[in-house]
């Protein structure tokens, strides 16, 4: 499986969740949301550009000066993102300029994209695969306008779970299928935790001590912004914090 996923205001199991899902064009992601909303839970997808931008990058050679520009408008809604992080600005000040910045740039992208597939462009091209694959992910492009806690990407959440893939090739017919359900809750867990400027394993240790004596109303203390939070002061940073960390 290729894909890579942000999710928010997501709780419980992959059954339960409702929110936002972010990923790349992996197909089984959107039969997931489709599945979820048809029980009743409200899930909407958005897209990565770093993905989109990878299929154009590999197409630069085809049609160069068509490619360049798009490369270069892409380059210009990345850099709207620039200041908004170095500044920590809030979800509703990054929903607003993006908006007001980066919607005129994502519309105009759009249009090229359908009008170059008009032209004389081989859909088994790489210039033709590239359009195909962003005008597919398109409508899901649109979320990260809409909603400031998500990033333009998803190129932290590859970084952070890149050490667990280094083995998941050896660990695919190890244990229980339970297993790797446990695994994704527990690399979550740490993650969020790193991504909150707290040590992870002074974290797990903390949470695996007080859970026998947590009573289930209190356990949301234990999950990664809210232990952040409460210790803080008196445990050293483990990384700078990041600003989507949920």
């Amino acid at each position: 499986m290729s894909g890579r996923i942000n999710i928010f205001k997501g709780s419980g199991s992959v059954a339960a969740f409702e929110g936002v899902l972010q990923s790349d064009g992996y197909q089984a992601y959107d039969q997931y949301c489709q599945l979820q909303n048809l029980r009743g839970k409200k899930v909407r997808r958005a897209a990565c550009l770093a993905h989109i931008r990878r299929k154009f990058e590999a197409a630069k050679d085809e049609r160069p000066e068509v490619v360049r520009w798009i490369l270069k408008t892409i380059a210009l809604l990345y850099r709207i993102e620039t200041p908004l992080r170095e500044h920590g600005a809030s979800a509703e000040v990054r929903a607003r300029v993006r908006h007001n910045r980066g919607r005129p740039l994502v519309r105009l992208l759009e249009k090229a994209f359908r009008h170059l597939q008009t032209t004389a462009i081989r859909p088994k091209s790489r210039l033709g695969e590239a359009l195909n694959y962003a005008l597919g992910q398109w409508s899901a492009m649109g979320t990260y306008l809409d909603d400031g806690r998500i990033e333009i990407d998803n190129n932290e959440t590859e970084n952070d779970i890149r050490p667990s893939a280094v083995g998941k090739k050896n660990w695919l017919f190890i244990g229980h299928p339970e297993a790797g359900r446990r695994g994704a809750v527990l690399y979550t867990l740490l993650i969020s935790a790193r991504n909150h400027g707290v040590d992870p394993q002074a974290y797990l240790k903390d949470v695996i001590e007080r859970l026998p004596v947590t009573r289930p109303a209190d356990l949301d203390a234990l999950l990664p912004a809210n232990w952040a939070a409460a210790n803080r002061a008196t445990r050293p940073l483990a990384k700078p914090l990041r600003s989507d960390a949920a």
